[in-house]
């Protein structure tokens, strides 16, 4: 087959058809880069001696430079969201701060920020108090500014993917407002207040969505953002919640993107979620990442056979045994798999089941990075 361009290469895989060799994703998004520690064992043992640049503050994670993914002749680049100006955001202590949405984060020496508190997370389930709260500016200037100018250097100077990361989805951000039990209760208990919510998060979802696409839908091939609805051994709420309350908000998210750009929708969901595909093919994504293969329900061939012509796979690449614990040719041996299964007749994009982190050897990234690239039609 002849040597496809980078942005070619995904586009076609997320389409599902066939490709020259299987893409890679490496650092395109906040679900798929690396922790600093690993990513400066990774430095040395290649003999790099760029900066490290943390490129999301508060999940800790780094902005690989740009000849760590020419090495590995990454096909995919980020379009980030600029910071808020002004607003609630402030650093309360060295390890503590709030964010924009209300959210207060602690950071534990070593880690990432994690939330402690947010705006609901002790109220009453009163659909009123999330009308009367002060939400985030979604027209704050802040967030565009230079993002016109990024994606022009990108589209129009690389043949790379260039994806827009949007950040996180609705569920998520009422875990992050609400807390993480306490939503899960308001969806069972009381699904008028969570419904309230998850609408009120979507519609700044989407105005944010439709500012940047506006300016830059046109110079855009992926836009990505995650939410999280499964666990290792189950979906985190019942599927049946899935369908009633978040579903009906994440299709108008994907319409709005597909009527602004001819971008593809990448969609991330850890864990086990199986039962929910269906219902997310329905709200028109076009890929799943990460594709959590060692969560229950997540068998790769299963998957590939069950929706792989209608969804595209996005990660899959192991990292709670394999990258951290097999040996480089077992990493490889497993790579090939993966490629094989998911891979098979296109609709594969190679990216680590979520951020590569601190137990997992330069020599495995290596080896899992030039066993894709090995891989060529």
């Amino acid at each position: 087959m002849v040597r496809m361009t980078h942005r070619a290469r995904v586009l076609a895989a997320v389409d599902r058809q066939e490709t020259d060799r299987t893409p890679i994703d490496f650092g395109g998004t906040l679900a798929t880069t690396i922790v600093p520690c690993t990513y400066e064992k990774l430095k040395h043992h290649l003999g790099e001696t760029h900066k490290t640049i943390i490129g999301w503050k508060r999940q800790q994670l780094v902005l690989p430079a740009e000849t760590m993914i020419r090495r590995f002749d990454v096909d995919t680049r980020p379009l980030k969201l600029g910071d808020y100006d002004g607003g609630k955001a402030r650093v309360l202590s060295t390890h503590q701060m709030i964010d924009n949405w209300g959210t207060t984060w602690s950071k534990e020496a070593g880690g990432h920020y994690l939330n402690v508190a947010g705006p609901f997370y002790k109220t009453e389930a009163d659909p009123a108090l999330i009308e009367a709260y002060d939400w985030p500016d979604p027209d704050n200037p802040g967030l565009y500014r230079g993002l016109k100018t990024q994606a022009e250097d990108l589209h129009n100077c690389t043949d790379y993917a260039v994806i827009l990361d949007l950040g996180i989805g609705i569920v998520t951000r009422a875990q992050f407002v609400r807390g993480f039990m306490e939503f899960l209760i308001d969806m069972t208990l009381h699904p008028e207040f969570a419904n309230a919510l998850l609408s009120k998060l979507g519609q700044i979802w989407i105005h944010i969505a439709r500012n940047a696409l506006q300016e830059v839908g046109h110079l855009v091939d992926v836009v990505f953002w995650g939410d999280d609805y499964g666990m290792q051994q189950a979906p985190l709420f019942r599927p049946q919640l899935f369908t009633d309350l978040v579903k009906p908000v994440n299709q108008r998210m994907v319409t709005t993107v597909k009527e602004l750009s001819d971008a593809r929708v990448l969609l991330h969901s850890c864990g086990s979620v199986a039962p929910m595909i269906p219902d997310m093919i329905d709200t028109g994504i076009d890929a799943l990442n990460p594709v959590q293969v060692s969560a229950d329900n997540m068998d790769p061939a299963k998957l590939k056979s069950d929706f792989g012509d209608r969804l595209a796979f996005w990660g899959g690449i192991d990292t709670q045994d394999v990258l951290p614990f097999r040996t480089p040719v077992e990493v490889v041996e497993y790579v090939q798999h993966i490629i094989k299964t998911l891979g098979k007749g296109g609709g594969y994009v190679l990216s680590t089941v979520h951020n590569i982190q601190e137990q997992v050897p330069p020599e495995n990234i290596v080896a899992m990075f030039e066993a894709c690239l090995a891989n060529r039609s």
